[in-house]
């Protein structure tokens, strides 16, 4: 009989409820689920694959990753990750100064990217868009990002930026409430329905909403260099799991 092999077990922090969670590295048989996802080049796809990833190295995490906010997946991936693949990732930094071709190798240690900060309480999560209408604002879960993930294909890239910012806003919207009394649950209206409701919106209206979605939490971590070729002091801000793992 073949042997059975162990992973060892780790403890991660999940950034959004400060809960403790064990899991374990992904498996060969794991990587190669994702390997085939992203050859995909299916969004939806490799966004069901890495939860499906998470929840299978979590040894006692009940209930749904997808339940999570994204920002926690993006956390808990890159940890399990890290001790799967590797503790650091070799990037190639390209100088910002126009004209100048000045690159540079630099290593990510995994271990110095800290979580998403979250800053409680510095503002409410209810925005008034009228005297009669306000809405109450949510980080959104890793399933409303799938749900949202399909944005239509079009041969305008600002057309894509705008149903990327639009479906971005709807997945934070929570309830649509009325005169502080009635609440509107917006899971029980379509996208369509939702983007007929915010082009309603004045453009001073809209951008409070763009601003809560600027201002959720996200994995980044900074990177300051100088250019040996010019002299420039660059620095780059890797953002998500796409940027990390690109």
């Amino acid at each position: 009989m073949l042997p059975t092999l162990n992973s060892i077990n780790y403890t991660l922090t999940i950034p959004s409820t400060g809960k403790k969670v064990q899991y374990r590295p992904y498996l060969v048989k794991e990587e190669k689920i994702m390997m085939l996802a992203l050859e995909s080049a299916d969004p939806k796809l490799m966004l069901n694959t890495i939860a499906n990833t998470i929840e299978s190295c979590l040894i006692d995490f009940t209930g749904s990753v997808r339940d999570l906010c994204t920002f926690d997946i993006e956390y808990m991936f890159l940890q399990i990750r890290s001790k799967s693949v590797g503790e650091s990732i070799d990037v190639q930094l390209s100088c910002q100064t126009e004209n100048c071709k000045g690159k540079k190798e630099h290593t990510i240690q995994f271990d110095k990217v800290e979580p998403p900060k979250i800053v409680k309480n510095k503002k409410s999560n209810i925005i008034e868009i009228t005297d009669e209408v306000s809405l109450m604002m949510r980080y959104p879960s890793y399933q409303n990002l799938m749900n949202y993930s399909e944005i239509a294909e079009t041969d305008s890239k600002s057309e894509q930026a705008i149903n990327t910012m639009f479906s971005a806003i709807i997945a934070c919207i929570e309830y649509i409430i009325i005169n502080d009394e009635e609440k509107i649950d917006v899971s029980e209206y379509s996208l369509d329905d939702m983007r007929a409701f915010l082009d309603q919106f004045t453009s001073s209206q809209f951008n409070l909403l763009k601003e809560f979605v600027a201002n959720i939490p996200e994995l980044k971590h900074s990177i300051k260099w100088v250019c040996n070729d010019c002299g420039n002091e660059n620095e780059l801000t890797l953002k998500g799991t796409n940027d990390f793992f690109q």
